[in-house]
């Protein structure tokens, strides 16, 4: 069985709209498997490239309880800057890395949090 590793670097975290968030590199938005990029989430009328909507940190929240999707109470600026913490932190502990296997291919995925340069 063949091995892949794919480390996926990550240097900040946006958020664009309530319950919407979108990771970057070096200023730009990341599009590599398997952190690809939505075209756009209808049920949050959001029409922009990101990666996570409501529907995603609710996936996200049944796992991992820091991450909860914005309902309306409280600040948003509060949501959105507990959110983008929990996330980074949950990038550096490594809760995002994944081993899966796909045909004859064994993938070890890791985000990896690095400081903005």
């Amino acid at each position: 069985m063949l091995k892949k590793e794919i480390v996926i670097e990550i240097d900040a975290i946006k958020s664009g709209k309530a319950n919407i968030i979108s990771f970057y590199r070096k200023n730009k938005l990341i599009d590599r498997a398997p952190l690809r990029l939505k075209d756009k989430s209808e049920a949050y009328n959001y029409h922009y490239r990101h990666h996570f909507d409501g529907d995603d940190l609710q996936k996200i929240n049944s796992k991992q309880s820091s991450i909860v999707p914005y309902a309306g109470q409280g600040a948003i600026n509060e949501w959105t800057s507990e959110t983008k913490s929990s996330l980074k932190k949950l990038i550096i502990d490594g809760k995002f890395n994944r081993i899966f296997t796909k045909g004859n291919t064994k993938y070890n995925i890791k985000l990896v949090w690095v400081p903005a340069e």
